[in-house]
């Protein structure tokens, strides 16, 4: 029932085209494996807001990302055999998925009320948009929205919750990231 004040600013072209660059190159030194994923999803972002490619950015938002979903559908579908797919390391990976959803929604909804008890009355945190912080982009951020609708419908914290949607989604990667880097140094890949 917390509703929180969205005051929208105008944002420079400059810092438009300069945040997807600046996040690559943070994540790049942070964790060098994250760069791929982390650079595609800041490409996107560079390609839409540069105004010079609007036919680039197009294609990649809609036929091209339709075909990506298609053909990744396909190259996992011919993986999945039973006898390599249904066996205890994949239900083992998948439980973990899950802990790990279920926990990381908790852990920010948690965190979202640790914080309003140190904030001012005027400067109170939603706690839903704290479980939007997953990396389930943007599905998170939607339900969370309808959520707060269904309790007040004039809370409107959609743009609250993509925010912290979108860091999930790069703290995910990049925390991969710095997992694979680890499990490179200690020989385990």
């Amino acid at each position: 029932m917390i509703r929180m004040p969205y005051n929208p600013k105008a944002v420079s072209k400059t810092t438009k085209i300069l945040f997807p660059i600046i996040v690559t190159l943070i994540a790049g030194l942070v964790a060098p494996d994250s760069v791929a994923l982390v650079g595609f999803l800041m490409f996107g972002n560079l390609i839409r807001e540069c105004g010079k490619l609007e036919a680039l950015s197009q294609t990649a938002q809609g036929p091209l990302a339709n075909l990506i979903t298609i053909f990744l559908g396909i190259t996992i579908a011919f993986q999945m055999q039973a006898d390599q797919f249904l066996n205890l390391g994949t239900l083992i990976i998948m439980a973990l998925g899950l802990f790990a959803f279920v926990f990381d929604t908790i852990g920010g909804v948690v965190f979202a009320k640790i914080l309003n008890l140190f904030l001012p009355k005027d400067k109170k945190i939603n706690p839903m948009v704290g479980g939007a912080g997953i990396s389930a982009f943007p599905m998170s951020a939607r339900v969370i929205q309808k959520m707060a609708l269904k309790e007040d419908n004039q809370n409107h914290i959609l743009m609250h919750a993509v925010g912290a949607n979108v860091a999930g989604q790069i703290g995910s990667v990049v925390a991969g990231g710095i997992i694979l880097n680890l499990a490179r140094i200690w020989g385990m890949i």
